[in-house]
């Protein structure tokens, strides 16, 4: 069986140039950081001096506003406490209770400036110091709790995002994505992927890493991806054609929210793959060349199936399960794209 890299490559990065992102909600003003909570999403919308939420089950939702408060950046969730940091002066971090219906905010800590980020991490708060370039931290567990320096040096950090033990680290200006160990009592940034454009937000599924990085122009501000399994990873478009896309990128049911200047955005992300799927290399496809269907051996659980032309046209798509049959019979003879989970790449010819 061969496999045909050289056409998925090209219909990958063809699909890659087109992705673009639909509008989900539109007239903000510069929404800055997003969270999914209990099947809302929550928005610092920064320069309307609110936080907001909607409704992401519903295909038009109404803003509802949650909190009037100057200058909202970053967010954070513990529980039901909402944490957000306020920036241009005000320079404080703070918290609501999101079971009130009339929540009242309680300061946790005063004179922090820059604070673009926020992360928790079991009771501490981790938060990207923007304008000190420096990660600090502290524990939400104690009144009035101490600022701790976590790591220092850091060139304008923009962005964190927890990943198990794992804190990575959008820096604006150094183009470059870190990460450090939060068990290490003396941890270290280690590089992961250089050479990025003005990363300014980060979110992952699974062992997928996604970067807003904002070029300042359209055709140029993308989200991109990384496998945060490869020592060497390469970076792949996922959404081209952004504008200016902040920190606010969140994931929930395989759809990614993408908080542009003046809107939020959202994108339908292809399944995970998943490696109890199949064993990429065991898998087959009989009788090829085949008449009426064939028959894919080496699944162990439900895949998602795509079928393309030579030209790239999709003709059919839906889920395989193991032992079943996938008919051929509205196909002309030719030749075919099977896809796997948008990662197995099988030509089979339809006689």
């Amino acid at each position: 069986m061969k496999y045909f890299y050289s056409f998925g490559v090209l219909l990958f990065i063809s699909l890659n140039i087109h992705s673009q992102a639909t509008d989900f909600v539109t007239g903000l003003n510069q929404p800055q950081d997003l969270l999914v909570y209990e099947g809302e999403l929550y928005i610092s919308e920064r320069n309307a001096n609110r936080i907001i939420k909607l409704d992401i089950s519903v295909p038009d939702p109404i803003p509802e506003v949650v909190l009037s408060v100057v200058q909202p950046w970053g967010l954070a969730i513990d529980g039901t406490e909402l944490y957000f940091s306020q920036v241009q002066g005000i320079n404080k971090i703070s918290k609501i209770d999101l079971s009130d219906p009339n929540p009242t905010p309680i300061v946790i800590v005063e004179n922090v400036s820059s604070a673009f980020d926020l992360e928790m991490y079991g009771n501490e708060l981790y938060i990207a110091q923007f304008g000190l370039d420096r990660i600090i931290k502290i524990d939400i567990s104690i009144p009035n709790p101490p600022i701790v320096e976590v790591i220092n040096g850091i060139e304008t950090p923009y962005a964190l995002e927890l990943v198990e033990d794992d804190l990575f680290i959008a820096t604006y200006v150094e183009d470059k994505v870190l990460k450090t160990d939060l068990t290490d009592p003396n941890p270290i940034a280690v590089n992961v992927i250089s050479n990025l454009l003005l990363p300014r937000g980060l979110i992952h599924r699974g062992y997928e890493l996604y970067i807003a990085e904002a070029g300042q122009s359209i055709g140029q501000d993308r989200i991109s991806k990384i496998d945060m399994r490869n020592s060497n990873p390469v970076r792949e478009t996922v959404v081209s054609g952004l504008y200016n896309p902040t920190q606010g990128l969140e994931i929930f049911n395989d759809i990614l929210y993408i908080a542009e200047d003046f809107k939020i955005s959202k994108f339908e992300l292809p399944p995970l793959l998943s490696i109890s799927n199949f064993d990429i290399e065991k898998i087959t496809v009989h009788p090829n060349p085949a008449s009426n269907f064939i028959q894919i051996s080496g699944l162990i659980t439900p895949v998602k199936y795509s079928i393309y032309s030579v030209s790239g046209a999709v003709l059919e798509k839906g889920i395989v399960k193991k032992n079943e049959k996938i008919s051929l019979q509205d196909l002309s003879a030719g030749i075919y794209f099977l896809i796997l989970n948008e990662s197995k790449i099988i030509k089979v010819i339809k006689e």
